[in-house]
């Protein structure tokens, strides 16, 4: 374990050794913040929008979400939370300790944590920044009790799938993945971190527009694999299904990917966006302009070197004495809003410069909030350490790399000399991202809060990781895949049985029972009619979508006709062997086989739980 984390958690074990343990890491996460009378406002600000997240249900926003599937979880966040007052602390900790006992197993509820905490936070601003007296117990054994759902869903859902905002700490992030002993498709030089078969690159440049502007033909390989997909869905959204990952991943024995493109569902539109249930979804966020800049001098430190142009004078001829309008039409995803992009779906993403709106960011907001771990890059280095060590159970953390360093590349070539004078209007441009990216530092101390209570009462991640120290012991943290057996019910979880098909048999038989099955992992369209035109209206993405409307989820043949261009990555020879045990051919083949089997077997589930439902309705009038 690194020093910084020994001496974070060390700082974390004193704040609630006696007294509130709730109210002292209120205090210590959220005091001086709230010194401020402007950082204060807007504090209460994020909390009053994540209370009203947490009492949307389901199509009211998001048509998905997936704390509230169980219907214990959806009454809690939706019923119980918002009746919180100073007079009912103990009841209503009895009743929030009720219901999160019965809950699912297969989820963290990260997003019923964080509202519960975002209420008591809130009563503590209120009451003079103390809790009512007498409710320090009760209220620690909710955190508690928060923690230990959190716990036993991450260990549950075994696979982490990170969201890999470009320029914002993902290449680190996936080279701390292996340090913690993650296994995933294939770790290499870059840190991408990738499954191939899930189609999940980078859409950064136009390449239409780029073509323009340089001869056709020195155009540089590189570019065209890597850089200029924008425009470009996913090749098929059968493999890239939620149910598919969950099969491919269980099947090779992965517990970890990244996913450098955007959250799913979005190809319906926006307000279909959502995270795969099954997976454990983490996201690191940054600031925007910082990102924006970034981005931009990283794609012509690449496009300088031997894997771009190697040429100075091809390089000049694109980026000397541009503008911000080149930019807005070389990579329009890349300099307008990026996260709530990343966060919406490819609908969102792909949409002209200038449409991403206030309800998109009403939306993103909500999706956010519902990822089991957000952190933010530019947060306390104690706090990240807290966020990871307690969040996933990772005990090497981002301080001990520092993958693609700007400072060393800014020293092979100035970038910054080609930085378009008007860059402000760029900046300016990511109002609504720096919105985002506000709610998220609130969100991001939240979960800190719970973590802090369950350290501060000797809880651990696991007891095991707590002795460990070398890659091989670590096994990824609380992310075992499906290896989780030894380690359940040490920490109170149940082992579970994948059976395939049998899980088809047991909604069934639940769904007799009059409780409708969650769906895991898989999705339906169930996009359309007047309800999805007048969302979309309300986003302002009717003309977009009109585009991509006819295009067939179950196949990439009907967006491909339609691409302006596109350009298939040829295989190359240091990609041909996936962890020195298959070719990359090969794989992408056995991977594709794997995503067909689970999408067939999803529909005959789907069937299962139809005919169930049927029966159900049936069953009085036999009685």
């Amino acid at each position: 374990m690194s020093l910084l984390l020994v001496a974070g958690l060390a700082c974390t074990l004193a704040i609630a050794s006696a007294g509130d343990a709730v109210s002292d890491a209120f205090e210590k996460y959220f005091g001086k913040l709230v010194e401020d009378a402007a950082a204060k406002q807007k504090l209460v600000s994020h909390l009053d929008t994540l209370l009203k997240l947490g009492a949307k249900r389901p199509g009211e926003g998001l048509r998905f979400v997936h704390d509230y599937e169980d219907d214990k979880a959806k009454t809690l966040g939706v019923e119980v939370v918002p009746t919180l007052t100073a007079g009912s602390v103990d009841a209503w900790a009895d009743r929030a300790l009720q219901l999160l006992r019965g809950v699912d197993e297969g989820q963290t509820y990260s997003l019923l944590r964080r509202v519960i905490t975002a209420a008591l936070l809130k009563l503590w601003l209120e009451g003079g920044q103390k809790l009512p007296e007498g409710s320090a117990d009760k209220l620690k054994e909710v955190m508690l009790k928060l923690y230990a759902v959190h716990r036993v869903g991450s260990v549950q859902k075994g696979v982490m799938e990170f969201l890999h905002v470009s320029k914002s700490g993902g290449t680190s992030w996936c080279h701390i993945a292996q340090l913690n002993g993650c296994v995933t498709e294939r770790y290499d030089q870059s840190y991408v971190c990738q499954v191939k078969a899930f189609d999940d690159k980078v859409r950064w440049l136009n390449m239409t527009y780029h073509m323009q502007q340089v001869p056709v033909y020195r155009v540089p390989r590189y570019v065209l694999n890597r850089f200029s997909r924008f425009g470009n869905f996913r090749r098929s959204h059968v493999v890239s299904a939620c149910r598919a990952r969950h099969a491919i991943v269980h099947h090779h024995d992965y517990n970890y990917y990244s996913n450098e493109y955007t959250v799913h569902g979005g190809h319906e539109g926006p307000e279909n966006a959502h995270m795969c249930p099954d997976m454990f979804n983490a996201v690191v966020m940054r600031d925007p302009r910082k990102r924006l800049v970034s981005h931009m001098k990283f794609i012509m430190w690449t496009m300088s070197g031997d894997r771009g142009y190697n040429d100075t004078q091809l390089f000049n001829m694109m980026y000397a004495n541009r503008t911000a309008a080149f930019w807005q039409h070389l990579g329009p995803a890349v300099v307008d809003n990026y996260f709530i992009r990343s966060l919406l779906g490819e609908v969102a993403f792909h949409a002209p410069v200038g449409s991403i709106s206030r309800d998109m960011l009403a939306l993103a907001q909500q999706v956010l909030a519902q990822f089991d771990l957000v952190m933010v890059l530019e947060q306390d280095v104690d706090i990240r350490n807290l966020i990871l060590y307690y969040g996933v159970g990772w005990k090497h953390t981002l301080e001990e790399v520092h993958d693609k360093d700007a400072a060393v590349r800014e020293k092979e070539f100035n970038t910054t000399a080609y930085i378009p004078p008007d860059v402000d209007a760029l900046l300016e441009a990511q109002s609504l991202d720096v919105e985002l990216y506000d709610f998220s530092m609130t969100l991001a101390l939240l979960d800190p809060v719970v973590f802090a209570v369950a350290a501060a009462a000797g809880e651990v991640p696991l007891k095991e990781l707590a002795a460990a120290s070398d890659t091989d012991d670590l096994h990824c943290g609380l992310l075992r895949g499906l290896n989780n057996s030894q380690i359940l019910p040490g920490i109170g979880g149940t082992v579970r049985k994948h059976t395939g098909l049998l899980s088809g048999v047991s909604s069934l038989l639940r769904t007799l029972g009059g409780k409708t099955p969650r769906n895991r992992g898989g999705r339906g369209r169930g996009q359309g009619g007047a309800d999805g035109r007048t969302r979309r209206a309300l986003l302002g993405l009717g003309e977009w979508w009109s585009r991509w409307q006819s295009q067939d989820g179950a196949s990439g043949m009907g967006q491909q006709q339609r691409r302006e261009w596109v350009w298939e990555e040829p295989e190359g020879e240091e990609e041909a062997q996936l962890r020195g045990r298959r070719s990359l051919t090969g794989a992408m083949e056995e991977d594709e086989v794997v995503a067909l089997r689970a999408d067939r077997a999803g529909k005959v589930e789907t069937l299962l739980v139809r005919a169930a439902q049927a029966v159900r309705l049936a069953l009085p009038a036999w009685r």
